[in-house]
């Protein structure tokens, strides 16, 4: 009867720690994932924030569009603070 019991307990730990290790490895690939998503955010807002102060630095545009490129420059710059100090 002891046998048996031991039995039964080595197996529910061992279904318990694989479960565990499942669940841990799934969100260490959502973490991931997270990760990437978040890193080509900052690539895409640092290229258009690099596109906006090429614009602004250029003599032939337009008062309007220096505005413009000023007002987006600062919304760029806003969002990629928030995105780098969460």
């Amino acid at each position: 009867m002891k046998e048996d019991k031991f039995k039964k307990l080595v197996m529910g730990g061992t279904v318990a720690a694989v479960l565990l290790l499942c669940i841990l490895i799934i969100f260490l690939v959502y973490q991931l994932i997270v990760l990437s998503a978040r890193r080509s955010r900052i690539n895409e807002l640092k290229a258009e924030i690099a596109y906006y102060e090429q614009l602004i630095a250029d003599k032939n545009t337009d008062i309007e569009e220096v505005y413009t490129a000023k007002w987006w420059l600062d919304k760029k710059a806003h969002e990629l603070d928030m995105i780098l100090n969460k």
